[in-house]
């Protein structure tokens, strides 16, 4: 998947990992410019470490792979979710898809591996107990106005099954405009509050005036 679907024009792919181990970083083009490995579980040093022997400029990143506030609108040319859409819960999910939209360049894709209900009773030793339902995929498939193609097939049917497929992001892709209002008043409203809290917190402190006043008091006495 990672050889087939990641971009391998010039001047090289810049690409976020959501979770997954250092085995991947050997399959992207050598061409890569940069992966972003993002989880909260990751070993950051063997992962940078793993990239410099697979020659593949690698970051890692400590933190939930539902956030991606640290990459620029359209400046991303794959995501890969190796098992972290399962591990995420519903809302999650939701701002998931909205932010990928909003890091992919158009056309771009997502590729991903993610372990659906079925299978054996009893999961491989180790195994993550997180799945996604199929469902949830073709909730991206139904949105044509968000993604021109959205194809998995399902591998270890019957034992350990998973989704294996991509979503490419429409070339024509806009996000809502609704939706951008809101961020934007929501962020507002985030640095009022931090403004305003940072009012109170100085109007709690004292007055320069007035400890200078008391000291004189004290020095009288």
């Amino acid at each position: 998947m990672l050889t087939n679907y990641v971009p391998k024009g010039e001047p090289g792919p810049r690409v976020i990992q959501l979770q997954g181990s250092t085995r991947e970083l050997y399959y992207y083009p050598k061409s890569t410019l940069q992966v972003t490995v993002v989880g909260e579980n990751i070993n950051k040093g063997l992962l940078e470490q793993a990239g410099l022997q697979a020659a593949v400029p690698t970051t890692a990143k400590t933190q939930s792979p539902a956030n991606l506030g640290f990459a620029a609108d359209a400046s991303v040319d794959a995501v890969v979710s190796i098992g972290a859409i399962a591990g995420m819960s519903e809302p999650q999910r939701a701002a998931f898809a909205t932010e990928v939209l909003r890091v992919l360049k158009p056309g771009c894709p997502i590729i991903f591996v993610e372990r659906i209900p079925g299978g054996l009773p009893i999961r491989f030793i180790g195994a993550s107990s997180f799945t996604l339902a199929e469902s949830f995929l073709q909730g991206w498939k139904d949105r044509q106005d968000a993604f021109e193609l959205v194809e998995w097939d399902v591998a270890l049917e019957g034992q350990d099954p998973h989704a294996v497929g991509v979503a490419v992001k429409a070339a024509d892709y806009r996000a809502p405009i609704l939706s951008r209002r809101a961020e934007k008043a929501a962020e507002k409203a985030e640095r009022e509050r931090v403004e305003k809290e940072a009012r109170k917190e100085k109007a709690r402190l004292p007055k320069k005036g007035f400890d200078k006043v008391a000291g004189n008091l004290m020095t009288d006495d």
